[in-house]
């Protein structure tokens, strides 16, 4: 009986060991994107793609076989991150697990050959696990546009005094005429309308102390500044 201990206690821990890699989601796991972060007109932004079975990479600027951002709105197509169209956009990895890759947006040829994000345009989002080649999985994004500034005439202002806050929209169609609301947490300031890419909105009605003003554009993104009132 003594001599059959170690065979067996041997195929248990190879049984256990085999196991383990195959239970190794990062090795064995076919990626699946449970959500797409807003992805905006934006050249430099985050973008954050959740799920399952994503494997691991590290971070970096470029492309690889293993991520694919691809407009297929325009004509012609472009793509972010591919690696076998190197001649196109590139993305900004700033992280990669199996569960969530984290972009920083865009480099490369951005802004060339119309390479650029418009409101309203789909993004096909595809992944595949660098370990196993398994996949894509894929998720299909509207691209939304950006309010990318907000200033403000003076700050800090005197109780009572007049403040222009103005809004850039950093979007390839914002269009004249268009509306941006002025908030304060959940209350509506005001609206100011699109002109030359900017609105603007005046108020003298600010509390004293100091007071976060966010500007809204087509419910899509915001950006927000604090405004100091002595």
């Amino acid at each position: 009986m003594k001599k059959l201990a170690f065979p067996i206690l041997a195929c248990l821990l190879f049984a256990i060991t085999a196991y383990a890699q195959e239970a190794d989601p990062a090795v064995d796991t076919t990626p699946k994107i449970t959500s797409v972060s807003k992805i905006t007109t934006k050249k430099h932004q985050t973008i954050t793609i959740k799920g399952t079975g994503f494997g691991t990479h590290k971070a970096y600027t470029g492309n690889t076989d293993y991520i694919d951002l691809r407009d297929i709105s325009k004509h012609p197509v472009w793509e972010a991150g591919y690696k076998p169209d190197d001649d196109t956009v590139t993305l900004i990895v700033n992280k990669w697990d199996n569960t969530e890759i984290v972009l920083g947006g865009f480099a490369g040829k951005w802004g060339t050959y119309n390479f650029t994000l418009v409101k309203g345009n789909v993004e096909w989002v595809r992944v595949w696990n660098p370990q196993t080649g398994k996949g894509p999985a894929s998720k299909k994004v509207t691209v939304s546009a950006a309010a990318s500034t907000v200033e403000s005439s003076r700050n800090p202002s005197v109780y009572g005094e007049s403040v222009t806050f103005t809004a850039t929209v950093d979007s390839d169609v914002s269009h004249d005429g268009e509306t941006v609301l002025f908030m304060k947490g959940a209350t509506e300031l005001g609206r100011g309308t699109l002109s030359g890419g900017s609105a603007s909105f005046t108020t003298s009605a600010l509390e004293a102390g100091t007071n976060s003003i966010r500007a809204e554009y087509a419910d899509d993104d915001s950006i927000s500044l604090t405004q100091t009132v002595k």
